[in-house]
């Protein structure tokens, strides 16, 4: 009995919650809801103004009143929230364009850090390897003259992590 209840307890539970396979369907998604076209977005972002916006339309008014008024100050606080709205409807607009360029510049940054990073792995083995097969090498210039700068400041790194 405790079973049974326990079950029928759920199911209402997750009929009226919100779990999508047991919601009754509609005929309009919410795809469907979405600007279609760039106009349609700018307004729908501005229709949905966030703090900063509205702060920064406050500030080009302020800015503007304080020049009427003699203030030099007027027309570097309106300059300033301009900026600022600019900023805001640029990123609202082109925010796909700058997240994709955002991806590709990690996923390059990570490739040439891997890349420096074996660079300096490869010429710090030939380095020892070539002190191994030369005894009459100092080691010290020897590595000197071999190592790149990378490579010098990544062992440095190591060397201080590892206290030697």
């Amino acid at each position: 009995m405790k079973l049974v209840l326990m079950t029928l307890l759920l199911s209402v539970i997750l009929f009226f919650t919100g779990c999508a396979m047991f919601q009754p369907r509609t005929q309009e998604s919410d795809l469907a809801k979405l600007p279609k076209t760039p106009t349609q977005q700018l307004f729908q972002t501005i229709a949905k103004t966030n703090w900063m916006f509205t702060l920064s339309i406050f500030g080009v008014g302020a800015g503007f009143f304080a020049f009427l008024n003699g203030s030099s100050k007027g027309l570097q606080l309106m300059a300033a929230c301009l900026v600022v709205i600019s900023l805001i409807i640029g990123l609202t607009r082109y925010s796909a364009l700058i997240a994709g360029v955002s991806m590709v510049g990690t996923v390059g940054l990570l490739g040439y850090s891997m890349w420096v990073r074996k660079k300096a792995m490869t010429e710090v083995v030939e380095g020892v390897q070539l002190i191994k097969e030369e005894p009459t090498i100092k080691y010290g210039p020897a590595l000197d003259t071999f190592q790149s700068k990378a490579t010098k400041k990544i062992v440095k790194t190591i060397k201080d992590t590892l206290n030697l």
